[in-house]
Order: structure tokens, then sequence, then C-alpha cells
């Protein structure tokens, strides 16, 4: 499939020691089968005089946010991270993360731990868990190298 890749290229990486440098980075990907990136963007729509009763948008804000989906993991390293942070609130939710692309493009930068759920599910099935991870302000952004 040249020029398509599959989403289990993607690098997705958590630091499960925040405030040691360099930290240690733990990747979400064990039970994991479904991600979803999300601009979360705001939008300012207007409509003036001056076109005829036909708006305008403006995106004005926005909040890179990953929302992850799969089974739960016991033993994995970045789901034993999120997951203990399931009753924990404000700072105890930061920490910082990286999404490095198949084409080499890293997205990093501080994020927030956010909707933690699961695992849930049938009696006779895999603990079905969610999160996100929302990154506070803009992410950094490497390009690839050619």
């Amino acid at each position: 499939m040249p020029g398509f890749e599959l989403m289990n290229k993607h690098i997705f990486e958590i630091n499960t020691t925040l405030g040691v440098s360099p930290g240690t980075y733990a990747r979400i990907a064990a039970g994991i089968t479904d991600v979803e990136p999300n601009n979360n963007e705001e939008l300012s729509q207007d409509k003036y005089l001056d076109g005829d009763g036909y708006g305008q948008t403006d995106v004005i804000g926005a909040q890179m946010v990953l929302a992850f989906t799969g089974h739960r993991k016991y033993g994995d390293p970045a789901q034993d991270f999120i997951f203990s942070k399931l009753l924990e609130l404000g700072p105890e939710r930061r920490t910082e993360f990286r999404w490095t692309e198949p084409d080499g493009g890293i997205f990093e930068g501080e994020c927030t731990i956010a909707n933690i759920s699961g695992p849930s599910g049938n009696a006779g099935a895999k603990g079905e868990i969610s999160f996100e991870i929302h990154f506070n302000g803009k992410p950094d952004y490497t390009p690839p190298t050619p």
C-alpha cells in the first residue's frame, strides 16, 4: 500500500517519571485497539452585513486530544501508569507525551491524562478501557528528516 501507512506504525509514548530528566517513556501500544486524534477546535462563526447572509469561520482556539480505546493489560508500564492516576486530580494527572508519526515527524509536550475509564465489559470478554491524552498548549512539532 504505497503512500498509506498503517496505524500500528505510529508510536505513542508517555513519561512515567515526571520530574526526572530525561524521563522514562513507556509506549502506549499493548492492548490498545484504536486511537482517535482530534484538534478540538474552537470556532468563531460570524455573519456580517456585507456577506449577503452567509457566514465565515475562523479557528480561534484548539487543543490536540488523542482518545485511546482497547483492553486492559495489567503489567504494561504505560497502562499501569495511566490507571494509577484514576483517582488523582490536578497536577497528579499531568506528565509529558510524545507521538512519532511513521514518516518521523514528532509531536511532543506536556499533557493531562483525562477521562480514564474501565476496565469494563461482559463476563467472558476482555476488560475494555478508554482514556484521553490532552496536550497542554501547542505541542512542539519536529518535522521528519528528508
